[in-house]
């Protein structure tokens, strides 16, 4: 009688363990990639680094994490009794967090997923608070220059402002541009812990980090850029001064957070010490909230259309705010829909791509047949 061969005791773990890993591949090795960039690029310029792995993850679990669970239970319970409508409402929703709770693949997978993300975090900032170290602001003029150009000789804010420079709309604005955080951040947390064989899922994520990469980290080096606030203090002259003028009257009448914010960020890039990582283009704000636009589409058409006002309304606070100059934000989106179409490719099993291709092929051959 053949002797069945012996289990490891750590088999089940290891097992559970790449079931967890194997849909963030490609998420691991692109955050494994910028961490020891980031190291590489600390020995050269004799930068500490610390990525705050820990700061990111206690500020994700102690406070946002729960309003963000808390959020979706409300969800949740409004999905129930407005579509589901079972007949034991509380054993049904227990029974729904339950099912949940116990995908052990899934919970893991989320949590791997969700410490990449807390680590890229600390990488992504240090790299970008480095550009003033590596390079000058030299780009301010050229963008300046080109923004009027493509917007008829006029500086975009100032098209803008007939429609949004009453001072309560410049509040809604600087709250919305305040929101981001509080909405990207959810829509990462949604991606973390969706299924791991939800389609979109890790091309959202592989597509966040690579849009932070190479138009945070990689363009912002390379179009080292202020941005309008800072024109004038970094001596390129008084073009943006009205906008200026425009928001400190604003903040007479309804507060503008965002002038606090420019401060804070001037003083640490003259000082080198508290707040700092100044950078214009691209922007990352219209950035990521194109990107999320693209994923809310994966998700509803509902979700789409909402994250897609939220990105309008993100990039008329970019200029309005004097953060951006309108080219920052074009080119941001432009940056998240090629990286989101990349990250389609990167995390798109190749049976699938090819099946994709061959029916595409099959329907143009019975177009062309159709209209023959």
């Amino acid at each position: 009688m053949p002797q069945q061969a012996a289990i490891s005791p750590f088999h089940g773990p290891c097992r559970r363990a790449g079931q967890a890993l194997r849909p963030n591949a490609a998420l691991l090795s692109i955050v494994a990639a910028h961490l020891a960039l980031a190291a590489g690029f600390s020995q050269i310029y004799d930068a500490a680094f610390n990525p705050d792995t820990i700061q990111q993850l206690g500020l994700l679990f102690g406070v946002m994490i729960p309003l963000y669970l808390l959020a979706l239970l409300v969800w949740r319970f409004l999905q129930m009794i407005g579509h589901y409508r079972p007949q034991r409402p509380i054993r049904w929703l227990l029974g729904d967090i339950g099912a949940i709770l116990s995908d052990g693949p899934r919970i893991a997978g989320g949590l791997a997923a969700l410490l990449a993300i807390s680590a890229f975090a600390g990488s992504f900032s240090f790299l970008k608070e480095l550009i003033p170290t590596i390079t000058t602001f030299g780009w301010d003029p050229a963008l300046a220059r080109l923004d009027r150009a493509l917007h008829l000789g006029t500086d975009p804010w100032r098209l803008l402002e007939p429609l949004l420079g009453a001072p309560r709309l410049i509040t809604a604005l600087n709250v919305a541009y305040h929101a981001w955080f509080v909405v990207m951040y959810f829509v990462v947390f949604l991606a973390c812990f969706a299924r791991p064989d939800e389609g979109a899922r890790s091309a959202f994520l592989v597509a966040f980090v690579l849009t932070f990469f190479i138009g945070g980290n990689v363009l912002a080096m390379l179009f080292a850029s202020a941005g309008p606030v800072y024109f004038d203090r970094l001596g390129l002259g008084g073009d943006f001064r009205a906008l200026l003028e425009m928001l400190r009257i604003a903040h007479e009448v309804s507060p503008v957070q965002a002038l606090n914010v420019h401060e804070a960020l001037w003083e640490g890039y003259r000082t080198g010490e508290g707040v700092s990582g100044i950078s214009a283009m691209p922007s990352m704000h219209v950035a990521v909230a194109t990107l999320l636009a693209l994923y809310g589409f994966r998700y509803a058409p509902w979700a789409g259309w909402l994250l897609t006002g939220f990105a309008g309304v993100i990039m008329a606070g970019s200029v309005m705010l004097a953060w951006h100059y309108a080219i920052d934000g074009y080119a941001g989106a432009l940056v998240a829909w090629g990286c989101w179409r990349l990250a389609l490719r990167m995390t798109t099993p190749r049976a699938a791509q090819s099946s994709i291709t061959s029916d595409t092929g099959r329907r143009g051959a019975g177009d062309g047949a159709s209209a023959g």
